[in-house]
């Protein structure tokens, strides 16, 4: 059974999947040549009826009347000529089908005018008629079965090699057409239940994971979103009753209360969806924000400013013409960058650039000491080499087909740049 090649092979056996294609298209030809080609030379040098009593020799059926007396033929060069194309254009049966079939049914009609309907020089045929039924081009087949009908047996009778209509090889023509469509019919019905049966398999998988995404949902919820509201809300009730407190303490206390805000609303888009991936729609919920991205970058620098780091930010082009998904990774990039500053090197200057261009989208944040270190006295770098912040910042822009380079600058700092091409595809229309 012929079954096309998909993109969905696996990489690492490219050798192996490049073998079996050559097989398939190639290695399946083979036997079908040697049945027409050897079976046909063969048949046209066999004698039956009288030319067996003859001295000739042929099939013991042939004395006892089963088939017509026939004598040997003569192949001749156009003849094989015929017998060999009808095999060498079996291998791009894939491709063109319907052009394979009316070559196919060409050489194998012709091979009977010009040499005489002996053997299986049919071989072929069928297995055109069986490629292009299993493709949906039914009407042709039946087409050139009728036609194959019509001409097969009464090619000798028309061109004056045999005196009378032979009804055996009639009936023996219908035989062969019928099978030859009841068989490809039969390999069409298994071949659709097979393919239904892996289609319900990977709907079951696709539930599963839903419903695992589902449970990942709400664990979320229930760990990092109360601890994000707790922390929310005593934050405010100690802005609240910390009337006399002194003024940083304050921009402290009302930063970590609009972070957690924000980190909380966030958290419940992404929830939403991962209970909204499988195409059910969340249920709404109180008013949250749209996913982050490129716009929300100063209010990002807002904050990192009131827990104290000396932040600035350029933006040159429009954010807003950056899409989903390239959107959103650059957006945490830039987060991440920020966030390892202020952990790492609070004390340091931190410098935003962002570069919307129609193509790509440029990044680099750029931290330097306020202050040159003291000789012989190292600093050290925001960001290890190995880190999990820098290989999630390399994930996110290998996501996207990007790249992203890392390392310390000569004064003491760090330094992350990244180059994210656009890119029209949102990730949610990808699950």
């Amino acid at each position: 059974m012929d079954t096309p090649t998909t993109a969905t092979e696996p990489v690492g056996d490219d050798a192996r999947w490049a073998r079996r294609r050559r097989f398939a298209r190639v290695g399946r030809v083979l036997p079908v040549a040697v049945v027409q080609i050897v079976g046909t030379l063969v048949a046209s040098h066999v004698a039956t009826g009288a030319g067996r009593r003859a001295g000739v020799g042929g099939p013991p059926w042939a004395a006892h009347g089963f088939v017509g007396a026939v004598e040997p033929v003569h192949v001749g060069a156009l003849g094989l000529t015929l017998l060999v194309a009808g095999v060498l254009v079996l291998p791009w049966r894939w491709r063109w089908p319907r052009a394979l079939l009316v070559a196919t049914a060409a050489t194998t009609i012709g091979y009977a005018l010009v040499v005489s309907p002996r053997g299986p020089f049919v071989a072929a045929l069928t297995m055109a008629l069986v490629n292009a039924w299993l493709r949906g081009h039914r009407s042709l087949v039946v087409g050139t079965a009728v036609v194959s009908v019509l001409v097969l047996p009464s090619a000798d009778v028309a061109l004056g090699r045999s005196p009378a209509y032979d009804l055996n090889a009639l009936l023996l023509c219908v035989a062969w057409v019928t099978v030859t469509i009841a068989v490809a019919e039969l390999v069409r019905v298994r071949v659709e239940r097979v393919a239904e049966r892996r289609r319900q398999r990977a709907e079951a998988e696709r539930r599963r994971a839903g419903q695992e995404r589902v449970r990942i949902a709400r664990e979320l919820h229930d760990s990092v979103a109360h601890s994000m509201s707790l922390i929310n809300l005593q934050a405010g009730v100690a802005l609240h009753l910390g009337a006399d407190l002194p003024g940083p303490t304050k921009d402290s206390l009302a930063n970590i209360r609009d972070s957690s805000r924000d980190a909380l609303v966030e958290l419940r888009t992404i929830l939403g969806v991962l209970r909204s991936v499988d195409g059910t729609t969340a249920a709404e919920g109180p008013e949250r924000h749209p996913t982050a991205g490129l716009d929300r970058v100063p209010d990002l620098v807002a904050r990192a400013r009131a827990a104290g780091v000396d932040v600035t930010a350029t933006t040159t082009g429009d954010p807003s013409t950056v899409p989903g998904v390239t959107d959103r990774n650059a957006f945490r990039i830039v987060q991440e960058s920020i966030t390892n500053v202020m952990k790492h090197a609070a004390d340091h200057r931190a410098v935003v650039t962002i570069s919307v261009g129609p193509d790509v989208v440029d990044l680099v944040v750029e931290d330097h000491p306020s202050s040159p270190p003291a000789p012989g006295r190292t600093t050290t770098p925001p960001l290890a080499p190995s880190g999990n912040g820098l290989i999630g910042m390399r994930e996110r822009a290998v996501a996207v087909g990007g790249t992203l380079t890392a390392g310390p600058t000569t004064d003491g700092g760090w330094r992350v740049a990244a180059r994210l091409p656009v890119i029209t595809i949102d990730a949610e229309d990808l699950a």
